[in-house]
């Protein structure tokens, strides 16, 4: 969680794990990042694993007014979250609930809490092709052998790996990140000219952040009325 992070009604989060649904920053006509993470999301279940070490809990978020004057569509989302001792499952799911076919973006914009970024390395992004925001979308392919950020990050990876590996040397420890259903993945820090720029994020947050998004921005899904989609991320500790 960013430092001076809220938990205002209409004001996103800065930390955890807001969901982008149904537009990526501002790929359309919504707000940036749409509106469901911003939304109140109803709590519809609750339920203990196996054994006392596994949970779960299931969100849902569906089309009102509110929603219908800014995308005039019905719909049902759903996340699912799963933990256990080392690990986080967070699924989202889509439902088409109406008569029209619509198409979104998506991303579970994860911020993971790291001892220091300038003691981090992120593997798995080898030879991948990304757009790199920073220079304005300009498609490059990544030739590093990790990703070590040293200055503003926000790449959109196309076609990104199902697995990646963030080394958090100052915790001694390592976070594996995978992905189901999505295609692409977002890596991103603001560094410190940008940082401030962000209400919730304090001057020097962005030494022990760095968010890794599971997404699905190049190829926009397309929802036929009655049919649903589903996508999954899993960090967990190895």
């Amino acid at each position: 969680m960013g430092k001076r992070a809220t938990f205002a009604a209409g004001d996103p989060i800065r930390g955890g794990i807001p969901v982008i649904w149904p537009q990526f920053a501002n790929l359309g006509g919504l707000p940036q990042h749409g509106f469901a993470r911003k939304s109140e999301w109803q709590l519809v279940e609750t339920t203990d694993g196996e054994n006392e070490n596994q949970s779960s809990v299931t969100l849902q978020l569906t089309d009102d007014h509110r929603t219908r004057e800014l995308w005039p569509y019905h719909f049902r989302t759903e996340l699912k979250v799963s933990i256990d001792e080392k690990s986080l499952i967070v699924e989202l799911s889509a439902f088409n609930t109406g008569d029209e076919i619509f198409t979104f973006t998506a991303a579970l914009h994860t911020y993971i809490a790291i001892a220091d970024i300038r003691e981090t390395a992120i593997r798995g992004f080898t030879g991948k092709w990304y757009l790199d925001k920073t220079q304005g979308g300009n498609e490059t392919k990544d030739h590093a052998k990790k990703l070590v950020i040293s200055d503003e990050t926000d790449r959109v990876y196309l076609k990104a790996p199902k697995k990646v590996e963030v080394e958090d040397r100052g915790n001694e420890r390592r976070v594996e990140i995978r992905a189901t259903g999505f295609k692409d993945a977002v890596v991103w820090n603001p560094w410190l000219e940008k940082v401030t720029g962000f209400i919730g994020l304090d001057t020097e947050d962005y030494l022990r952040m760095i968010c890794i998004e599971a997404a699905q921005i190049g190829s926009p899904v397309e929802l036929k009325p009655g049919l649903s989609w589903s996508g999954a991320q899993t960090l967990a500790i190895v």
